[in-house]
Formats: C-alpha cells, sequence, structure tokens
C-alpha cells in the first residue's frame, strides 16, 4: 500500500510540474464571453489565450422573429497594423433557431473568416443586417453595430473559469442565451 501511495504522489506531482512548465498563466484558456445588445441584434466576442468566436444572435421578439430559419449580412470592417488601412470584408451567414426558443443564433465564427488573406491587421467594427426572403431588419438602412471596443466596456461580461478549447464552452453559451432572453 506504501508503494502504490508513493508511486501515485509521484505520478501526481510530474503531472502538476508538466502543466506549470507551460509557462502559460493559469487562466489562459480560460474563456470570456462579452456581449453587446442593439435592439434585436446580439452581438457577443468569446475569447482566451487560444481562440477568439464572434458570435451574432436575433432576438425572437424582433421584426423577423417567428420565421424557421433568417440569415444575416455580416461585415467586419479590419485595421492594418502598420498603415492604418481599413479592409471590410462582408459576407452572409445562416442564422438557426435557438434550442430554448430565444431566436436565432450562428455557431461561433473565428475572426479570420473576416480579416482578408494576407492582410495583418485586427477587427475594428462589426456591423449586422438580418433578412429572410424579401424581409428585411436593418436599424432602418443603419445596420445594427458595434465598435470591438465597446465589447471590453460591456457590462454583460462573464469569465468561464475552466479550461476551455478552441470551441465554445456551454457556460458561455448560456450567458449569450440568456442575453438574448432580456
Amino acid at each position: 500500500m506504501k508503494k502504490f501511495l508513493a508511486i501515485f504522489a509521484l505520478a501526481l506531482f510530474a503531472s502538476s510540474a508538466a502543466v506549470d512548465a507551460s509557462n502559460y498563466p493559469p487562466d489562459y484558456t480560460y474563456q470570456t464571453v462579452r456581449v453587446v445588445t442593439r435592439g434585436p441584434a446580439v452581438l457577443a466576442t468569446v475569447n482566451s489565450g487560444i481562440m477568439s468566436k464572434l458570435v451574432i444572435g436575433y432576438k425572437g421578439n424582433g421584426l423577423l422573429g417567428g420565421r424557421d430559419r433568417i440569415q444575416a449580412v455580416v461585415r467586419m470592417t479590419s485595421v492594418e497594423y502598420y498603415s492604418g488601412y481599413h479592409k471590410t470584408i462582408e459576407k452572409v451567414i445562416d442564422l438557426q433557431r435557438e434550442w430554448h426558443g430565444t431566436g436565432y443564433l450562428t455557431a461561433g465564427l473565428s475572426y479570420y473568416d473576416f480579416v482578408p488573406s494576407g492582410f495583418a491587421g485586427t477587427p475594428q467594427r462589426v456591423e449586422v443586417a438580418f433578412f429572410s426572403g424579401p424581409q428585411w431588419d436593418s436599424n432602418y438602412n443603419a445596420n445594427y453595430g458595434a465598435d470591438i471596443q465597446e465589447f471590453f466596456s460591456s457590462p454583460a461580461q462573464l469569465t468561464n473559469k475552466h479550461g476551455g478549447g478552441p470551441d465554445i464552452e456551454v457556460p458561455c453559451w448560456d450567458f449569450i442565451v440568456d442575453q438574448m432572453r432580456k
């Protein structure tokens, strides 16, 4: 029994030493979700040391609520690090019904899908307009949008203090869904 406990203690010590040897802070994989709400539009970023995702939502009580699915035109403007040059990428994204019935959500979208290839820059602004067939909800042609810095100052934030991977963890999804209920 003493031999088993000694081997177990050695294995436990070795595994904790291997984790500490990475030189990354313990909170490196904690995921932080930040939500900005604009009318029926819910824009969320989920970030950790190993991932950055964007989630687009549309509340079920919006103009397009009650449809089987809707689509969003997502426009992201990025700024190049060195020159300050702005580049805008626009994509059409499908939003599926959210499981709890609060509206519609995208999967986690990578920022890199919206930053041009070979462009050494960072996202600066996200704008969204929604449509289903011929019906549009685009905030009276002004789009629903937010600057990236608004996410960091948003009061709607949650840090999931359990190690996360490259995908959005369930507590972060739950927080986004809670924001859609408001």
